[in-house]
């Protein structure tokens, strides 16, 4: 092991244990000894995990946290993670999720060529387990090779303006599926309530820090992890009201308290139930309200818009009338109905009547999911690398208004 390892990986997990130990198996077949582990199970049968971990313990990369006893709310788990973590750069990514950890010899690139680097994200592949497949998907494979660094003005005004015209903000720069330093991460804790995590909704807590705290932002659009769903994800089947509710319901319960009654909540009164937009903006609210930031100017009409954008996502026709409904008597009453002519809902579309496409567009490669016949997402990584550029190659851009995707 080296003195510092480069990169530390935290995988926190809750009552996953097959995707988990899929995912410790894949990313422990990269033999690289500047990485670290910490592998967080949160789990009601902590024997599950605790027998899987037993031969695995002697690996001198691995750090284990096993269940307590009780159950940690997210906020918790995820900032355990962090505490136990040593690497110059941490990163996070859920228990059905991937990443190349040979991301750090580009994080080192990057360094040799701008010094200081605070934080480094990159392109995510998606991909969703067999078991949860009701439709055939896609999936975008970016083929651009720019290294961009990217002025922080310009991500803190696009996040918390909504630019963009899409469902929710642009490209989100913080440690979930990304690399934030230790240092930067260390200043978080010192300059906000004394934790790395606060906020339930922790990956966007860390973006709303991360785009106050660091300075040297960059991003790589040739994409090094995966983005897993299977069935028992927080992100499956949001699209579909029934478990939408239930995983909301479940989400609140282990969070020990309805965030949606929080008081910070009172003047902003869009409850998560109406899916990720109402979500992400319910944590901008609660960073901007808590740490007195100043709200950008004219952020209202662009959420109101993405929150119609966000509607034509659900798959059925009863989730995409109670979400579009929902969200309408909401901007009814929010600052007297002001921005209510701003929330269009996109039209339904039943899944069912969209087209399935593999091909070129917008600068990816759109290929079949099933591709191969794979099975996990390092699978699907490991097929995509024969198909992108080799981070050698990739090229350090200078243009500061780009933006990422």
């Amino acid at each position: 092991m080296f003195a510092q390892p480069k990169l530390t990986i935290c995988v926190p997990s809750r009552n996953r244990q097959r995707y988990f130990q899929e995912t410790i198996r894949s990313q422990l077949m990269n033999l690289r000894m500047d990485v670290e582990y910490v592998f967080a199970d949160n789990s009601d049968d902590a024997s599950i995990m605790n027998g899987f971990m037993e031969d695995l313990l002697a690996d001198p990369r691995v750090k284990y946290l096993p269940s307590v006893g009780r159950v940690l709310s997210m906020v918790e788990n995820w900032d355990r993670c962090v505490e136990a973590a040593t690497g110059e750069f941490i990163c996070m990514i859920g228990d059905d999720d991937y990443v190349d950890v040979d991301v750090a010899d580009l994080i080192k690139r990057t360094q040799a060529e701008y010094s200081s680097v605070d934080v480094f994200v990159w392109s995510r592949l998606t991909y969703n387990w067999p078991d949860n497949r009701e439709k055939r998907c896609n999936v975008a494979v970016p083929l651009k090779t720019g290294v961009h660094k990217i002025q922080r003005a310009a991500l803190y005004r696009e996040f918390f303006s909504w630019q963009g015209d899409r469902a929710t903000p642009n490209m989100a720069f913080g440690f979930y599926h990304g690399a934030v330093s230790k240092q930067v991460m260390d200043k978080i804790k010192a300059r906000f309530g004394g934790k790395y995590c606060e906020y339930p909704t922790v990956d966007f807590e860390n973006v709303c820090k991360v785009l106050v705290t660091a300075e040297h932002l960059f991003y790589s659009e040739r994409p090094f992890s995966v983005l897993g769903s299977c069935a028992e994800s927080n992100s499956a089947k949001l699209t579909q009201i029934s478990n939408a509710k239930e995983r909301n319901a479940l989400f609140m319960s282990e969070a020990g308290r309805n965030i949606d009654h929080d008081p910070h909540m009172k003047a902003f009164p869009f409850p998560s139930i109406l899916g990720l937009a109402a979500c992400i903006a319910q944590v901008q609210n609660w960073f901007l309200t808590t740490y007195g930031y100043q709200p950008v100017k004219g952020w209202e009409t662009n959420f109101a818009k993405a929150c119609g954008i966000s509607c034509g996502m659900m798959d059925d026709l009863e989730a995409y009338e109670t979400v579009a409904n929902g969200y309408r008597g909401v901007f009814s009453r929010w600052k007297g109905g002001k921005y209510l002519r701003d929330f269009k809902p996109a039209p339904y579309l039943h899944r069912h009547d969209t087209s399935f496409f593999t091909g070129i567009a917008n600068d990816s490669l759109l290929i079949d999911e099933e591709i191969g016949g794979v099975q996990t997402p390092v699978e699907l990584y490991q097929l995509v690398e024969q198909l992108i550029a080799p981070q050698h190659e990739l090229t350090f851009k200078s243009d500061v208004h780009f933006r990422a995707a």
